[in-house]
């Protein structure tokens, strides 16, 4: 499980490694300490010890041997030091000191022998008493258990020098250290508590920012751009929070981008699939509305052709076939039209056209048509009304609206057409009294093929073409077309852009 978490968490294993090096560091340093201490400890020690020495000897020298005992006994008490004077005769001089000098055997045995000075009392030691007479304490010191600083003394009233060995009161094992030891377990207990604090601190400083960069990339992972990184450090890992900032406009803008391409070749899908649609329907409903006068015609020539009785005056039904053709050839001829409006993508010609001059020539085509339904016309033209657009699409748009009002009008009623603005847009209004549509059928007024039942039946001659056809060509000018009943009719009403 601790396995797991540290190779899970960085500040785990940040906090793991930090501890584990704060605790290596320290028993280095106390092993260190541990070792250097005696040698660094004798060092000092000495040196002191070599410079009270020499200060010993200008002493001595300028005191006779007899009266050299006080003053190498205040050095003892000051330096805390042993000593021992050797004569010229290498033996050791009897100076009215504290201390008591003995040869051991070892010592007499080199004496006797000859050898060094040096070499014969490596095994010598020194006791000296403390205390009164009474009461002394004899504290015995091999000379070789110490390293001693040798100078030679001259006295006033000697003729040959003495030298003088002077040794720090030391033990073999230094007390210093004995004391760390002493203290190791709760050094350690220390050096456990101050290296956890320090790693948990260190590595909570140098993870967080790491954590939080991290969080950070995992909302960007989920594409959650809404965020900032507050990291307000000067150094990499601020400059890293301020780049995924960035990073993060970036590609929020780019998906803001992508989002809204991908809805426009969806809305461009849709609308091709829509218009997919329509050609399906279209077709279907040009050829069921073909079928029809069709099977008429061909019911009639066939009739006639085989001398059925109904049939035999010719001239009766030949009318009637010529009727019918004509009526299909009408409405192949709005099918052709609607084929060449779709299959442009957009107007060919666009020129400036005077709104109410096309419109007043269309009345005038229309007229023979309006007096023989008996109706009346209100004409409320603005003059110099201009659009732009291609003149024989608007004749046709406008031929058809007015012929819709003209063959759906009851007789007698009243045609009303006016032109103008409406606010900064030119605009068409055709209204015709005297009927209304069901609200049901108003939103499929401008369909192919669709007729409300009971006012545009196949007996008033309509294909079912010419509203869709307004459509048409209307949306290859940018215009809008809506129909709505009115108080006392049908209203058509066309907008124009600029």
């Amino acid at each position: 499980m601790l396995r797991k978490r540290i190779c899970e968490s960085l500040t785990a294993r940040i906090f793991f490694i930090t501890a584990l090096i704060l605790l290596g560091a320290g028993a280095v340093t106390f092993g260190l300490i541990a070792w250097a201490a005696p040698s660094t400890y004798t060092a000092v020690l000495n040196e002191d010890l070599t410079v009270r020495t020499e200060a010993l000897v200008e002493k001595l020298e300028r005191t006779p041997l007899e009266d050299c005992g006080p003053v190498l006994d205040a050095f003892l008490r000051d330096s805390g030091a042993d000593a021992m004077l050797l004569g010229p005769d290498g033996r050791i001089v009897k100076t009215g000191s504290q201390f008591e000098i003995q040869e051991t055997d070892g010592a007499s045995e080199n004496a006797a022998s000859g050898n060094d000075v040096s070499e014969r009392y490596a095994h010598s030691s020194i006791t000296y008493t403390t205390g009164s007479q009474e009461e002394e304490t004899a504290v015995t010191v091999t000379m070789s258990e110490r390293a001693a600083v040798t100078a030679e003394v001259l006295f006033t009233d000697q003729t040959e020098p003495c030298t003088l060995y002077v040794t720090p009161r030391l033990e073999a094992e230094n007390v210093a250290v004995r004391a760390m030891v002493q203290m190791a377990p709760w050094l350690l207990l220390t050096l456990l508590v101050f290296s956890l604090l320090c790693a948990l601190v260190y590595s909570r400083y140098i993870t967080r920012p790491i954590v939080r960069l991290s969080q950070t990339a995992g909302r960007m992972a989920e594409l959650d751009f809404g965020w900032t990184c507050e990291e307000d450090r000067q150094d990499e890992i601020g400059r890293l929070g301020q780049s995924l900032n960035r990073m993060a406009g970036k590609l929020s803008g780019a998906l803001r981008d992508l989002k809204a391409s991908n809805e426009a070749l969806r809305g461009e899908m849709e609308q091709e699939r829509e218009l997919e649609r329509q050609r399906t329907a279209f077709f279907s409903a040009a050829s069921h509305e073909l079928k029809t006068p069709v099977t008429i015609l061909k019911g009639q020539l066939s009739g006639m052709l085989d001398g059925v009785d109904v049939y035999q005056d010719r001239e009766k039904y030949l009318a009637r076939s010529l009727r019918v053709t004509l009526r299909m050839e009408k409405l192949i001829q709005e099918i052709l039209t609607v084929s060449r409006v779709e299959a442009r993508d957009s107007v060919p010609v666009r020129e400036p056209i005077d709104l109410s001059g096309l419109v007043r020539r269309q009345l005038e085509l229309d007229a023979e048509l309006l007096r023989q339904r008996g109706l009346r016309v209100d004409a409320r033209l603005c003059p110099g009304l201009a659009v732009r657009g291609n003149a024989s699409l608007l004749e046709k748009a406008v031929g058809n609206l007015l012929s819709n009002a003209a063959l759906y009008s009851p007789e007698g009623e009243e045609i009303r057409v006016w032109t103008g603005w409406q606010g900064s847009h030119p605009a068409l209004a055709i209204e015709n009294t005297g009927i209304h549509i069901a609200e049901e059928a108003l939103p499929h007024l401008f369909e192919a093929f669709y007729r409300e039942e009971q006012s545009r039946s196949r007996r008033t001659g309509g294909s079912g073409l010419g509203l869709y056809l307004v459509r048409l060509i209307l949306e290859r000018h940018e215009a809008q077309c809506r129909i709505e009943n009115t108080e006392e009719g049908v209203r058509a009403e066309v907008r124009f852009s600029i």
